[in-house]
């Protein structure tokens, strides 16, 4: 099951930037704006969206929802369940 990896926060969820863990035999990181997909980016290989994280400080999630990654409400409301914890973000499924 696709899960939320890491996430650049912006004023708006729509303006968020998400990245996604695709399932697959080599797991692969899809990069989108907004859970309405506004732009989408790869999938790439973990080792460039390790990268990618570092160089625009993405957010790492502690304990990665699993998502419906081409349901916007999925992701709208794990987005909604993510908060700070320190340099990373934490998911809290109430």
């Amino acid at each position: 099951m696709p899960r939320i990896v890491a996430v650049l926060f912006e004023d708006t969820i729509e303006d968020s930037y998400i990245a996604i863990r695709l399932d697959g035999t080599e797991p692969e990181i899809l990069f989108t704006k907004g859970p309405s997909f506004t732009k989408t980016m790869g999938p790439f290989p973990e080792a460039y969206a390790e990268a990618t994280f570092k160089k625009w400080n993405y957010q790492k999630v502690i304990n990665p929802p699993e998502v419906i990654s081409n349901d916007q409400k999925s992701l709208r409301s794990a987005l909604l369940k993510l908060r700070p914890c320190g340099s990373q973000v934490q998911y809290e499924d109430a």
